[in-house]
């Protein structure tokens, strides 16, 4: 009777082992260290106007977004794409796309976190803004730290410096913006470096590391009123001293070895005192740094980029006339309103791809597609 009992025993977890088997394999979710996965959904699309291959990452119901042009998303192995997405429930998320595998990963459940997180240096943990704190989020385990901030602010566009031991961040309220301050990634030395006066700046927007020390930014009016002067960024190292560009940069990004601005609206590229050292008229809009910090893509903007140009990535190559159109992007434009989406794209951080985002012309469920870039 004993040997029966451990017979029946054995048959019947065997039989749970099986259905748990099957569980995870034909359900589209399971679990990773109590993160949810998705399974792949990856697949070839089409080759690119160059003949190189595009591949399309994400195809669920709902809108995959790139937070924004910078900083980048990709992690320093170029194996992990961060994004965020309202797919499920319509409420927001952050992801974390395998790019190798395929597999998407739920990073954090609530839409109210972050906008605008950023990798750590090492690629090994993710900072993510809420209220009061930032949440650092390890990739491969469950245990999150926080790090506290003194003001009880909504934290949104982190950025990490070069050596990866610095944060800065905007400190939000609930009807504007407080300042932008740094703080240690391990936690000490909380600094505000520049505050709002709600007078004639009530926002900052798009901070971002030129090197350790200094630190790009805009300010914006009542309204997030951003015509004239609001478009000529500050520059403001971690001592105070501030320094103002002498003209327009309002969509911008700074190669990675800092001395080079890419103003993409305006269609130049500037050095650190503001002097044009190359201009592109006939193509402006959002653009990227490569990692060699020569070549560049654009989005350009609809209702004033060239035919030629028009729903298109632009490879540019910085002191020479060299350009090409490297896929065309299918997203959503109507240039008679001047109401457009311009998709967000980025270099991964060998340069040998570009992500990008794409609604294919119908204006919802936007997705996300990676193109390889020819050498």
């Amino acid at each position: 009777m004993k040997y029966m009992n451990l017979s029946y025993i054995f048959i019947n977890l065997c039989i749970i082992f099986l259905i748990v088997l099957f569980v995870t394999e034909y359900n589209p979710k399971t679990l990773l260290n109590e993160k949810i996965v998705t399974h792949s959904e990856k697949n070839f699309y089409e080759k690119s106007d160059v003949g190189t291959d595009v591949f399309r990452l994400t195809a669920d119901p709902g809108n995959d977004k790139i937070f924004y042009q910078e900083p980048n998303y990709f992690n320093p192995q170029d194996s992990l794409f961060l994004f965020k997405s309202d797919r499920d429930n319509g409420k927001e998320k952050i992801y974390l796309l395998n790019l190798r595998s395929g597999e998407i990963i739920q990073l954090r459940e609530s839409s109210s976190f972050g906008h605008i997180p950023t990798w750590s240096i090492d690629g090994k943990e993710v900072y993510i803004g809420t209220k009061g704190e930032i949440i650092v989020t390890p990739i491969k385990d469950v245990k999150e730290r926080r790090i506290r901030i003194p003001d009880d602010s909504w934290i949104t566009f982190l950025h990490v410096n070069p050596s990866g031991d610095k944060i800065i961040f905007v400190e939000e309220s609930a009807d504007g913006h407080k300042g932008l301050a740094v703080v240690n990634v391990n936690g000490s030395d909380y600094k505000r470096l520049f505050s709002t006066d709600n007078k004639s700046v009530f926002y900052i927007d798009h901070p971002t590391f030129i090197d350790n020390n200094k630190i790009l930014f805009l300010t914006r009016g009542k309204n997030r009123d951003f015509t004239g002067d609001y478009n000529k960024p500050y520059i403001l190292d971690l001592n105070g001293a501030l320094s103002r560009l002498p003209l327009e940069c309002s969509h911008y990004d700074i190669n990675f070895q800092g001395d080079k601005i890419l103003c993409a609206s305006e269609g130049y590229i500037i050095n650190l005192n503001g002097d044009i050292l190359q201009s592109f008229s006939e193509l402006r809009g959002h653009g990227v740094w490569a990692p060699d910090g020569i070549t560049f893509l654009m989005t350009g903007d609809p209702v004033s980029v060239s035919e030629r140009y028009f729903g298109k990535i632009v490879i540019m190559i910085f002191g020479s006339n060299i350009s090409y159109n490297l896929v065309s992007h299918e997203s959503t434009y109507n240039s008679s309103l001047e109401v457009h989406i311009q998709p967000n794209a980025q270099f991964s951080r060998n340069g040998r791809y570009v992500i990008y985002e794409s609604d294919r012309g119908k204006s919802q469920n936007s997705d996300l597609y990676l193109v390889t870039v020819p050498e």
